[in-house]
């Protein structure tokens, strides 16, 4: 029987999915991408489920990738594995779900990635997030995309060069992270939040988190543009329509996901 590496339990409107390589500490090899791609991708078509919450099994959240002895590999295999890295944390930016990840023990490398591609983290007081690469004799050469996000230049810098850890109040400072608690309250604090998520209006919730990544890419007057159609999307949708018909007849809406 093939390992498998992601778990999924389901609480509800929620769905918990567990990399589950604790003896890699959590590393990313391609079959553990590909696989989480699929439950992410499930989970989106699956109407009963709105929000996500994404952990680790064990004392480690995500170590980084396991692309092996790059030594003996071609350009094609290690492109092979970037691609399965990129595709993975694209599926999670680009998800219409909200996706909190739990984060009860460290992030390294690519799980650097991982964690900054959520929409929000829970993550243990006792935690640790770096990019150590350059302490390997190597460079966070795709890691350092999700640093350059959340960090000055030089920040980032501090951390890709020196491959220096932060700790999770510096972690929370820098909006790596939205919350820290001690490690036994990080799941509960973490579904917590995802099923209130889970009763919010699913195309507000799916049209904010698209508005946000398109604006990191595009200009003013064109970010205005995109929030102009995204709004008359919102407000035409059947979802808007039930919002107002809720509130005026002072009951919780019932949401249809269109």
């Amino acid at each position: 029987m093939a390992e498998q590496y992601v778990l999924r339990d389901d609480h509800g409107k929620v769905r918990i999915l567990k990399i589950n390589r604790p003896a890699q500490q959590n590393k990313l090899n391609i079959a553990c991408m590909d696989e989480l791609r699929k439950a992410l991708q499930d989970a989106e078509s699956d109407e009963s489920c709105r929000a996500i919450v994404l952990c680790g099994v064990g004392e480690h959240f995500c170590n980084g990738g396991e692309l092996g002895d790059y030594r003996s590999q071609s350009p094609v295999d290690i492109r092979r594995f970037g691609n399965s890295f990129i595709k993975v944390h694209t599926a999670i930016s680009n998800l219409a779900k909200p996706v909190i990840a739990a984060v009860q023990g460290d992030v390294a490398g690519g799980g650097l990635n991982l964690l900054e591609a959520c929409d929000l983290a829970v993550a243990s007081e006792d935690a640790n997030f770096s990019v150590p690469e350059i302490t390997l004799g190597i460079a966070p050469m795709m890691a350092l995309t999700g640093v350059t996000r959340i960090k000055s230049r030089k920040g980032a810098m501090q951390m890709a060069l020196l491959g220096e850890a932060v700790d999770a109040r510096q972690a929370l400072a820098m909006g790596l992270v939205n919350w820290i608690c001690p490690r036994c309250d990080v799941m509960p604090m973490a579904l917590k939040i995802a099923i209130g998520l889970a009763e919010r209006n699913p195309v507000a919730v799916s049209l904010c988190k698209k508005l946000y990544g398109q604006i990191a890419a595009s200009h003013y007057e064109s970010q205005l543009e995109m929030g102009l159609s995204m709004l008359v999307t919102l407000l035409k949708s059947e979802d808007a329509m039930e919002a107002s018909k809720a509130r005026e007849e002072k009951r919780p809406p019932v949401w249809q996901n269109r």
